[in-house]
């Protein structure tokens, strides 16, 4: 027993008492290139971001009155939001965010999979990769494995991020996302 408690203190505590730190400087210029599909996409506003109906910023009280009683309800608590709530409906996810008033909750993502959820400009589930195309602006996707994934976004008001996948050129998931800081 002795010798294995030698042996831990010889491997892990020794090498650590013998540890300085020396500060390096990097002298080769490193770029990084963040994806931004800005050339030939139409000019999309905050206004046009939305699916089923149902907007970003929107309340939990707007979005039960468009979408009626969701098949299932859950809270939880996110480090970035705060406490969260999801409306889960046949073909949409709805998540919402705990505003500045305590049990009121708005929307910041809503996820679609159902073909009877379209966009305000009328793109939905099972649309032509071409449709998609002609509606937003044509840029370059993104692949993730047999996927393309179409990453729209804006600046203003805030960050915000419209998604379309889609799979042997027909759109199967429709995404927007308010990217909270």
């Amino acid at each position: 027993m002795l010798k294995a408690i030698s042996f831990a203190v010889a491997t892990v505590i020794i090498p650590f008492a013998n540890y300085t730190h020396s500060q390096a400087i990097a002298t080769t210029p490193t770029t990084y290139q963040i994806s931004q599909n800005t050339a030939k996409s139409a000019k999309i506003t905050y206004d046009r971001i939305g699916v089923g109906g149902i907007k970003l910023s929107m309340s939990e009280a707007q979005v039960r009155k468009i979408l009626g009683k969701p098949l299932q309800v859950s809270d939880s608590f996110l480090g970035a939001i705060g406490k969260t709530r999801t409306l889960k409906y046949s073909g949409i996810t709805v998540e919402l965010g705990e505003g500045s008033k305590p049990g009121s909750y708005n929307v910041y993502q809503i996820k679609a999979n159902g073909s009877n959820y379209a966009t305000p400009d009328g793109v939905k589930i099972g649309d032509s990769q071409s449709k998609l195309i002609k509606t937003y602006g044509k840029i370059k996707p993104s692949k993730n494995g047999n996927v393309s994934l179409f990453n729209y976004s804006i600046s203003n008001p805030s960050p915000t991020i419209f998604i379309f996948t889609v799979k042997n050129s027909k759109v199967i998931e429709i995404e927007c996302l308010d990217v909270l800081s």
